[in-house]
Protein backbone atom coordinates (compact mmCIF):
# COMPACT_ATOMS: atom_id res chain seq x y z
CA UNK A 1 0.00 0.00 0.00
CA UNK A 2 1.20 3.51 -0.84
CA UNK A 3 0.47 4.94 2.62
CA UNK A 4 2.70 2.48 4.47
CA UNK A 5 5.96 3.74 6.04
CA UNK A 6 8.41 1.27 4.41
CA UNK A 7 11.66 2.61 5.87
CA UNK A 8 10.47 2.58 9.45
CA UNK A 9 8.84 -0.84 9.08
CA UNK A 10 11.97 -2.32 7.49
CA UNK A 11 14.24 -0.88 10.15
CA UNK A 12 12.19 -2.23 13.07
CA UNK A 13 11.74 -5.59 11.34
CA UNK A 14 15.53 -6.13 11.35
CA UNK A 15 15.80 -5.73 15.14
CA UNK A 16 16.21 -8.94 17.10
CA UNK A 17 14.05 -9.44 20.23
CA UNK A 18 16.95 -8.35 22.47
CA UNK A 19 17.58 -5.31 20.27
CA UNK A 20 13.93 -4.36 20.43
CA UNK A 21 14.04 -4.47 24.22
CA UNK A 22 17.20 -2.34 24.19
CA UNK A 23 15.62 0.10 21.73
CA UNK A 24 12.55 0.42 23.94
CA UNK A 25 14.79 1.22 26.93
CA UNK A 26 16.67 3.74 24.78
CA UNK A 27 13.46 5.49 23.75
CA UNK A 28 12.20 5.46 27.36
CA UNK A 29 15.24 7.41 28.58
CA UNK A 30 14.61 11.18 28.80
CA UNK A 31 18.29 11.68 27.89
CA UNK A 32 17.70 10.25 24.41
CA UNK A 33 14.19 11.53 23.70
CA UNK A 34 11.21 12.82 25.65
CA UNK A 35 8.23 12.21 23.34
CA UNK A 36 5.59 9.76 24.53
CA UNK A 37 4.08 9.49 21.02
CA UNK A 38 7.45 8.24 19.75
CA UNK A 39 7.61 5.49 22.39
CA UNK A 40 3.99 4.51 21.73
CA UNK A 41 4.53 4.31 17.98
CA UNK A 42 7.57 2.05 18.39
CA UNK A 43 5.69 -0.31 20.71
CA UNK A 44 2.72 -0.46 18.33
CA UNK A 45 4.80 -1.11 15.21
CA UNK A 46 6.98 -3.73 16.91
CA UNK A 47 3.91 -5.66 18.07
CA UNK A 48 2.24 -5.37 14.64
CA UNK A 49 5.34 -6.67 12.85
CA UNK A 50 5.51 -9.61 15.27
CA UNK A 51 2.03 -10.52 14.07
CA UNK A 52 3.02 -10.20 10.42
CA UNK A 53 1.12 -6.94 9.90
CA UNK A 54 2.23 -3.66 8.32
CA UNK A 55 -0.24 -1.03 9.50
CA UNK A 56 -0.91 2.11 7.50
CA UNK A 57 -0.26 5.61 8.79
CA UNK A 58 -3.95 5.90 9.63
CA UNK A 59 -3.70 2.72 11.71
CA UNK A 60 -0.63 4.07 13.48
CA UNK A 61 -2.44 7.35 14.22
CA UNK A 62 -5.39 5.54 15.73
CA UNK A 63 -3.06 3.55 18.00
CA UNK A 64 -0.90 6.50 19.09
CA UNK A 65 -3.57 9.26 19.19
CA UNK A 66 -6.85 7.44 19.94
CA UNK A 67 -9.99 9.50 19.47
CA UNK A 68 -8.23 12.30 17.56
CA UNK A 69 -8.86 13.20 13.91
CA UNK A 70 -6.22 11.76 11.56
CA UNK A 71 -3.46 14.26 10.70
CA UNK A 72 -1.23 12.77 8.00
CA UNK A 73 1.45 15.44 8.23
CA UNK A 74 1.75 15.11 12.00
CA UNK A 75 1.92 11.31 11.70
CA UNK A 76 4.73 11.62 9.14
CA UNK A 77 6.65 13.89 11.54
CA UNK A 78 6.34 11.41 14.41
CA UNK A 79 7.49 8.58 12.17
CA UNK A 80 10.43 10.62 10.91
CA UNK A 81 11.47 11.48 14.45
CA UNK A 82 11.21 7.84 15.55
CA UNK A 83 13.33 6.82 12.56
CA UNK A 84 16.02 9.36 13.57
CA UNK A 85 16.01 8.14 17.19
CA UNK A 86 16.35 4.53 16.06
CA UNK A 87 19.25 5.49 13.82
CA UNK A 88 20.94 7.06 16.86
CA UNK A 89 20.27 3.82 18.75
CA UNK A 90 21.94 1.77 15.99
CA UNK A 91 24.95 4.06 16.04
CA UNK A 92 25.27 3.57 19.79
CA UNK A 93 25.00 -0.21 19.33
CA UNK A 94 27.84 -0.17 16.82
CA UNK A 95 29.98 1.99 19.11
CA UNK A 96 29.46 -0.37 22.04
CA UNK A 97 30.29 -3.37 19.84
CA UNK A 98 33.78 -2.04 19.09
CA UNK A 99 34.84 0.09 22.07
CA UNK A 100 38.55 -0.25 21.22
CA UNK A 101 37.98 1.96 18.18
CA UNK A 102 36.92 4.90 20.36
CA UNK A 103 39.32 4.74 23.30
CA UNK A 104 40.84 8.09 22.30
CA UNK A 105 37.54 9.91 22.94
CA UNK A 106 37.96 9.54 26.71
CA UNK A 107 41.40 11.14 26.44
CA UNK A 108 39.89 13.94 24.36
CA UNK A 109 37.24 14.58 27.01
CA UNK A 110 39.82 14.81 29.83
CA UNK A 111 42.12 16.99 27.75
CA UNK A 112 39.39 19.47 26.90
CA UNK A 113 38.47 19.76 30.58
CA UNK A 114 42.05 20.28 31.69
CA UNK A 115 41.98 17.14 33.86
CA UNK A 116 45.66 16.26 33.51
CA UNK A 117 45.75 13.65 36.29
CA UNK A 118 42.69 11.94 34.86
CA UNK A 119 44.26 12.04 31.40
CA UNK A 120 47.51 10.45 32.64
CA UNK A 121 45.68 7.70 34.50
CA UNK A 122 43.40 6.94 31.53
CA UNK A 123 46.40 6.94 29.16
CA UNK A 124 48.24 4.29 31.20
CA UNK A 125 45.11 2.16 31.46
CA UNK A 126 44.39 2.39 27.75
CA UNK A 127 48.00 1.64 26.81
CA UNK A 128 47.78 -1.60 28.80
CA UNK A 129 44.49 -2.46 27.12
CA UNK A 130 45.92 -1.77 23.66
CA UNK A 131 48.85 -4.06 24.39
CA UNK A 132 46.47 -6.92 25.20
CA UNK A 133 43.69 -6.28 22.69
CA UNK A 134 43.72 -7.87 19.23
CA UNK A 135 43.09 -4.81 17.10
CA UNK A 136 41.67 -5.46 13.64
CA UNK A 137 44.27 -4.19 11.17
CA UNK A 138 44.41 -1.84 9.38
CA UNK A 139 41.71 -0.22 11.55
CA UNK A 140 43.96 -0.84 14.55
CA UNK A 141 46.66 1.36 13.03
CA UNK A 142 44.19 4.17 12.45
CA UNK A 143 42.97 3.91 16.04
CA UNK A 144 46.62 3.97 17.12
CA UNK A 145 47.08 7.22 15.21
CA UNK A 146 44.06 8.81 16.95
CA UNK A 147 45.39 7.60 20.30
CA UNK A 148 48.85 9.10 19.66
CA UNK A 149 47.25 12.29 18.37
CA UNK A 150 45.43 12.87 21.66
CA UNK A 151 48.66 12.26 23.58
CA UNK A 152 50.38 14.78 21.30
CA UNK A 153 47.71 17.41 21.95
CA UNK A 154 48.09 16.87 25.68
CA UNK A 155 51.89 17.03 25.51
CA UNK A 156 51.78 20.19 23.37
CA UNK A 157 50.23 22.12 26.26
CA UNK A 158 53.62 21.98 28.00
CA UNK A 159 55.35 23.84 25.13
CA UNK A 160 57.34 22.95 22.02
CA UNK A 161 60.64 22.36 23.84
CA UNK A 162 59.37 19.09 25.27
CA UNK A 163 59.86 15.82 23.39
CA UNK A 164 56.70 15.01 21.47
CA UNK A 165 55.35 11.78 20.00
CA UNK A 166 55.39 13.03 16.41
CA UNK A 167 57.26 9.97 15.12
CA UNK A 168 54.75 7.64 16.74
CA UNK A 169 51.93 9.51 15.02
CA UNK A 170 53.72 9.31 11.69
CA UNK A 171 54.38 5.59 12.02
CA UNK A 172 50.79 4.77 12.93
CA UNK A 173 49.38 6.95 10.15
CA UNK A 174 51.71 5.39 7.58
CA UNK A 175 50.77 1.90 8.73
CA UNK A 176 47.09 2.81 8.53
CA UNK A 177 47.54 4.17 4.99
CA UNK A 178 49.50 1.15 3.79
CA UNK A 179 47.13 -1.33 5.41
CA UNK A 180 44.01 0.29 3.96
CA UNK A 181 45.58 0.85 0.54
CA UNK A 182 46.85 -2.71 0.24
CA UNK A 183 43.57 -4.22 1.41
CA UNK A 184 41.54 -2.12 -1.01
CA UNK A 185 44.04 -2.94 -3.76
CA UNK A 186 43.46 -6.66 -3.14
CA UNK A 187 39.71 -6.25 -3.50
CA UNK A 188 40.13 -4.19 -6.67
CA UNK A 189 42.37 -6.79 -8.31
CA UNK A 190 40.12 -9.67 -7.23
CA UNK A 191 37.07 -7.87 -8.64
CA UNK A 192 38.89 -7.18 -11.90
CA UNK A 193 39.63 -10.86 -12.42
CA UNK A 194 35.99 -11.87 -11.98
CA UNK A 195 34.01 -9.05 -13.59
CA UNK A 196 36.56 -7.86 -16.16
CA UNK A 197 36.46 -4.39 -14.65
CA UNK A 198 39.38 -1.99 -14.89
CA UNK A 199 40.48 0.13 -11.94
CA UNK A 200 43.20 2.71 -11.54
CA UNK A 201 45.44 2.22 -8.52
CA UNK A 202 47.55 5.39 -8.33
CA UNK A 203 51.16 5.45 -7.11
CA UNK A 204 51.16 1.74 -6.39
CA UNK A 205 54.89 1.34 -7.10
CA UNK A 206 55.68 4.01 -4.49
CA UNK A 207 53.57 2.56 -1.67
CA UNK A 208 54.55 -1.00 -2.57
CA UNK A 209 58.20 -0.01 -2.18
CA UNK A 210 57.42 1.60 1.18
CA UNK A 211 55.49 -1.50 2.33
CA UNK A 212 58.61 -3.61 1.71
CA UNK A 213 60.64 -1.49 4.15
CA UNK A 214 61.01 -1.94 7.91
CA UNK A 215 59.21 -1.42 10.21
CA UNK A 216 56.15 -1.58 7.94
CA UNK A 217 56.85 -4.99 6.38
CA UNK A 218 57.10 -6.51 9.88
CA UNK A 219 53.52 -5.59 10.77
CA UNK A 220 50.96 -8.38 10.10
CA UNK A 221 48.34 -5.85 8.99
CA UNK A 222 50.66 -4.73 6.20
CA UNK A 223 52.59 -7.91 5.36
CA UNK A 224 49.60 -10.19 4.74
CA UNK A 225 47.93 -7.71 2.38
CA UNK A 226 51.23 -6.89 0.68
CA UNK A 227 51.77 -10.51 -0.37
CA UNK A 228 48.10 -10.92 -1.24
CA UNK A 229 48.29 -7.87 -3.51
CA UNK A 230 51.43 -9.15 -5.21
CA UNK A 231 49.81 -12.58 -5.65
CA UNK A 232 46.82 -11.03 -7.41
CA UNK A 233 48.89 -8.57 -9.46
CA UNK A 234 51.41 -11.21 -10.62
CA UNK A 235 49.40 -14.46 -10.54
CA UNK A 236 51.97 -16.38 -12.57
CA UNK A 237 54.56 -15.98 -9.81
CA UNK A 238 53.96 -18.89 -7.42
CA UNK A 239 56.32 -17.37 -4.83
CA UNK A 240 53.78 -14.63 -4.08
CA UNK A 241 51.08 -17.18 -3.28
CA UNK A 242 53.49 -19.13 -1.05
CA UNK A 243 54.44 -15.96 0.83
CA UNK A 244 50.79 -14.93 1.20
CA UNK A 245 49.78 -18.38 2.46
CA UNK A 246 52.54 -18.29 5.09
CA UNK A 247 51.51 -14.82 6.23
CA UNK A 248 47.84 -15.82 6.31
CA UNK A 249 48.48 -18.78 8.59
CA UNK A 250 50.67 -16.58 10.81
CA UNK A 251 48.13 -13.77 11.39
CA UNK A 252 45.31 -15.85 12.86
CA UNK A 253 46.03 -14.46 16.33
CA UNK A 254 45.99 -10.85 15.12
CA UNK A 255 42.92 -10.65 12.89
CA UNK A 256 39.18 -10.81 13.65
CA UNK A 257 37.24 -13.71 12.15
CA UNK A 258 35.41 -11.64 9.55
CA UNK A 259 38.61 -10.31 8.07
CA UNK A 260 40.30 -13.71 8.19
CA UNK A 261 37.37 -15.19 6.32
CA UNK A 262 37.79 -12.61 3.54
CA UNK A 263 41.50 -13.41 3.32
CA UNK A 264 40.84 -17.15 3.11
CA UNK A 265 38.33 -16.57 0.33
CA UNK A 266 40.83 -14.43 -1.59
CA UNK A 267 43.34 -17.29 -1.36
CA UNK A 268 40.79 -19.98 -2.25
CA UNK A 269 39.41 -18.07 -5.25
CA UNK A 270 42.95 -17.49 -6.49
CA UNK A 271 43.62 -21.24 -6.30
CA UNK A 272 40.41 -21.98 -8.19
CA UNK A 273 41.39 -19.59 -10.98
CA UNK A 274 44.77 -21.30 -11.26
CA UNK A 275 43.07 -24.71 -11.29
CA UNK A 276 40.85 -23.52 -14.14
CA UNK A 277 44.05 -22.66 -15.98
CA UNK A 278 45.13 -26.33 -15.65
CA UNK A 279 47.50 -25.66 -12.75
CA UNK A 280 46.65 -28.96 -11.07
CA UNK A 281 49.03 -28.55 -8.12
CA UNK A 282 46.72 -25.81 -6.81
CA UNK A 283 44.08 -28.46 -6.08
CA UNK A 284 45.97 -29.52 -2.94
CA UNK A 285 46.53 -25.89 -1.94
CA UNK A 286 42.81 -25.14 -2.26
CA UNK A 287 41.83 -28.21 -0.25
CA UNK A 288 44.23 -27.32 2.57
CA UNK A 289 42.82 -23.79 2.71
CA UNK A 290 39.29 -25.17 2.86
CA UNK A 291 40.32 -27.62 5.59
CA UNK A 292 41.91 -24.92 7.74
CA UNK A 293 39.00 -22.58 7.15
CA UNK A 294 36.54 -25.25 8.25
CA UNK A 295 38.58 -26.40 11.24
CA UNK A 296 38.70 -22.83 12.55
CA UNK A 297 35.02 -22.26 11.58
CA UNK A 298 36.07 -19.22 9.54
CA UNK A 299 34.12 -20.42 6.52
CA UNK A 300 30.88 -20.79 8.47
CA UNK A 301 28.29 -18.02 8.13
CA UNK A 302 26.30 -17.54 11.34
CA UNK A 303 27.14 -21.13 12.21
CA UNK A 304 26.01 -22.57 8.86
CA UNK A 305 28.08 -24.02 6.03
CA UNK A 306 27.14 -22.71 2.59
CA UNK A 307 26.06 -25.44 0.17
CA UNK A 308 28.37 -23.83 -2.40
CA UNK A 309 31.36 -24.32 -0.10
CA UNK A 310 30.18 -27.89 0.58
CA UNK A 311 30.01 -28.56 -3.18
CA UNK A 312 33.38 -26.93 -3.90
CA UNK A 313 35.22 -28.89 -1.22
CA UNK A 314 33.83 -32.17 -2.52
CA UNK A 315 34.68 -31.28 -6.12
CA UNK A 316 38.30 -30.46 -5.31
CA UNK A 317 38.79 -33.51 -3.06
CA UNK A 318 37.33 -35.82 -5.72
CA UNK A 319 39.79 -34.51 -8.29
CA UNK A 320 42.54 -35.39 -5.80
CA UNK A 321 40.98 -38.87 -5.49
CA UNK A 322 40.63 -38.44 -1.72
CA UNK A 323 37.53 -40.64 -1.71
CA UNK A 324 37.68 -41.81 1.90
CA UNK A 325 38.18 -38.24 3.09
CA UNK A 326 35.17 -37.09 1.02
CA UNK A 327 32.98 -39.80 2.56
CA UNK A 328 33.89 -38.58 6.05
CA UNK A 329 33.47 -34.93 5.06
CA UNK A 330 29.98 -35.51 3.63
CA UNK A 331 28.66 -36.87 6.92
CA UNK A 332 30.68 -34.67 9.28
CA UNK A 333 29.51 -31.38 7.75
CA UNK A 334 26.03 -32.49 6.72
CA UNK A 335 24.47 -31.18 9.99
CA UNK A 336 26.00 -27.73 9.37
CA UNK A 337 24.07 -27.25 6.11
CA UNK A 338 20.86 -25.25 6.46
CA UNK A 339 17.93 -27.63 7.04
CA UNK A 340 16.13 -26.63 3.84
CA UNK A 341 19.25 -27.39 1.75
CA UNK A 342 20.73 -30.28 3.71
CA UNK A 343 19.32 -33.42 2.08
CA UNK A 344 19.54 -32.10 -1.49
CA UNK A 345 23.18 -31.01 -1.07
CA UNK A 346 24.17 -34.23 0.64
CA UNK A 347 22.46 -36.39 -2.02
CA UNK A 348 24.06 -34.52 -4.91
CA UNK A 349 27.54 -34.87 -3.47
CA UNK A 350 26.99 -38.47 -2.43
CA UNK A 351 26.09 -39.07 -6.08
CA UNK A 352 29.33 -37.43 -7.20
CA UNK A 353 31.32 -39.69 -4.88
CA UNK A 354 29.44 -42.81 -5.98
CA UNK A 355 30.09 -42.00 -9.63
CA UNK A 356 33.89 -41.66 -9.34
CA UNK A 357 33.91 -44.99 -7.46
CA UNK A 358 32.09 -46.62 -10.37
CA UNK A 359 28.88 -47.15 -8.41
CA UNK A 360 26.57 -46.01 -11.21
CA UNK A 361 23.25 -47.42 -9.94
CA UNK A 362 23.92 -45.85 -6.52
CA UNK A 363 24.64 -42.57 -8.31
CA UNK A 364 21.20 -42.57 -9.93
CA UNK A 365 19.62 -43.40 -6.57
CA UNK A 366 21.24 -40.41 -4.87
CA UNK A 367 20.27 -38.11 -7.76
CA UNK A 368 16.59 -38.73 -7.06
CA UNK A 369 16.94 -36.46 -4.01
CA UNK A 370 19.14 -33.80 -5.66
CA UNK A 371 18.10 -30.12 -5.89
CA UNK A 372 16.75 -29.37 -9.36
CA UNK A 373 15.46 -25.89 -8.50
CA UNK A 374 18.90 -24.28 -8.37
CA UNK A 375 20.35 -23.95 -11.90
CA UNK A 376 23.92 -24.95 -11.07
CA UNK A 377 22.94 -27.88 -8.85
CA UNK A 378 20.41 -28.98 -11.45
CA UNK A 379 23.02 -28.96 -14.23
CA UNK A 380 25.58 -30.79 -12.09
CA UNK A 381 22.97 -33.48 -11.42
CA UNK A 382 21.92 -33.66 -15.08
CA UNK A 383 25.55 -33.94 -16.17
CA UNK A 384 26.15 -36.77 -13.72
CA UNK A 385 23.08 -38.53 -15.08
CA UNK A 386 24.40 -38.06 -18.62
CA UNK A 387 27.70 -39.68 -17.68
CA UNK A 388 26.00 -42.59 -15.91
CA UNK A 389 23.89 -43.39 -18.98
CA UNK A 390 27.02 -43.32 -21.15
CA UNK A 391 28.98 -45.56 -18.76
CA UNK A 392 26.11 -48.05 -18.59
CA UNK A 393 25.67 -48.07 -22.37
CA UNK A 394 22.08 -46.82 -22.04
CA UNK A 395 22.27 -44.87 -25.31
CA UNK A 396 18.53 -44.48 -25.85
CA UNK A 397 18.15 -42.97 -22.39
CA UNK A 398 21.24 -40.85 -23.05
CA UNK A 399 19.85 -39.47 -26.31
CA UNK A 400 16.55 -38.53 -24.66
CA UNK A 401 18.43 -36.97 -21.73
CA UNK A 402 20.65 -34.89 -24.04
CA UNK A 403 17.55 -33.69 -25.89
CA UNK A 404 15.95 -32.61 -22.61
CA UNK A 405 19.12 -30.80 -21.54
CA UNK A 406 19.27 -28.91 -24.84
CA UNK A 407 15.65 -27.84 -24.46
CA UNK A 408 16.21 -26.77 -20.86
CA UNK A 409 19.26 -24.68 -21.76
CA UNK A 410 17.52 -23.14 -24.79
CA UNK A 411 14.90 -21.65 -22.50
CA UNK A 412 17.59 -19.60 -20.72
CA UNK A 413 17.56 -16.36 -22.66
CA UNK A 414 20.64 -14.74 -21.13
CA UNK A 415 23.80 -16.67 -21.95
CA UNK A 416 26.17 -17.06 -19.00
CA UNK A 417 29.49 -18.81 -18.49
CA UNK A 418 27.72 -21.78 -16.90
CA UNK A 419 25.10 -22.07 -19.62
CA UNK A 420 27.75 -22.05 -22.32
CA UNK A 421 29.73 -24.67 -20.43
CA UNK A 422 26.77 -27.05 -20.27
CA UNK A 423 25.81 -26.40 -23.88
CA UNK A 424 29.33 -27.37 -24.85
CA UNK A 425 29.08 -30.56 -22.75
CA UNK A 426 25.80 -31.54 -24.43
CA UNK A 427 27.06 -30.82 -27.95
CA UNK A 428 30.37 -32.63 -27.54
CA UNK A 429 28.77 -35.63 -25.82
CA UNK A 430 26.36 -35.87 -28.75
CA UNK A 431 29.29 -35.90 -31.16
CA UNK A 432 31.06 -38.54 -29.06
CA UNK A 433 28.08 -40.90 -29.15
CA UNK A 434 27.62 -40.31 -32.89
CA UNK A 435 31.21 -41.33 -33.81
CA UNK A 436 31.36 -44.30 -36.14
CA UNK A 437 33.67 -47.17 -35.12
CA UNK A 438 37.23 -46.75 -36.42
CA UNK A 439 36.51 -43.20 -37.64
CA UNK A 440 40.04 -41.90 -37.02
CA UNK A 441 39.44 -38.60 -38.80
CA UNK A 442 36.32 -37.91 -36.76
CA UNK A 443 38.15 -38.84 -33.57
CA UNK A 444 40.99 -36.41 -34.31
CA UNK A 445 38.57 -33.59 -35.08
CA UNK A 446 36.66 -34.24 -31.87
CA UNK A 447 39.88 -34.47 -29.87
CA UNK A 448 41.02 -31.10 -31.20
CA UNK A 449 37.67 -29.53 -30.36
CA UNK A 450 37.68 -31.06 -26.87
CA UNK A 451 41.09 -29.56 -26.21
CA UNK A 452 40.22 -26.08 -27.52
CA UNK A 453 36.58 -25.56 -26.49
CA UNK A 454 36.03 -23.11 -23.63
CA UNK A 455 34.48 -23.34 -21.14
CA UNK A 456 34.37 -27.12 -20.70
CA UNK A 457 34.44 -28.52 -17.19
CA UNK A 458 34.05 -32.13 -18.38
CA UNK A 459 37.03 -32.01 -20.72
CA UNK A 460 38.93 -34.73 -18.85
CA UNK A 461 36.02 -37.21 -18.84
CA UNK A 462 35.18 -36.61 -22.50
CA UNK A 463 38.81 -37.08 -23.58
CA UNK A 464 39.00 -40.26 -21.52
CA UNK A 465 35.85 -41.65 -23.21
CA UNK A 466 37.22 -40.66 -26.62
CA UNK A 467 40.40 -42.63 -26.01
CA UNK A 468 38.26 -45.70 -25.29
CA UNK A 469 36.56 -45.52 -28.67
Amino acid sequence: MADKPPYLHQLIATLTPSERRAAADWLASPYHQQREDCRALFAYLAEALDQGEQPSRADCWAAVFPGQAFDDQQMRLVMSYLNCRLEAFLQQQELEAQPEQYQHLLLAAYRKRGLDRHFAKAQKKLEKQRAKTKMPPPEGFLQGFWFEQEIYRQQSKAGRTKALNLQEQQDQLTLAFLGHQLRLGCYLLAHESVYKASYEIPMQDAWLALAHEAPYCDQPGVAVYLHCFLMLREPEEDRHFIAFREQLFAVTAHFPKGELRDLYLLAINFCIRRINQTEEHYLQEALELYQKGLETKLLLEEGWLSRFTYNNVVGIALRLQAYDWVARFLHKYRPLLKPEQREAAFSLNAARLAFVKGQFRETLGHLQSADYRDFINSMVAKTLQLKVYYELGEYDLLEAHLRNMRTFLRRKRKMSYHQQNYRNIVQLTQRLTALAPMDKTGQERLRADLQSTEPLTERGWLLEKLEEC
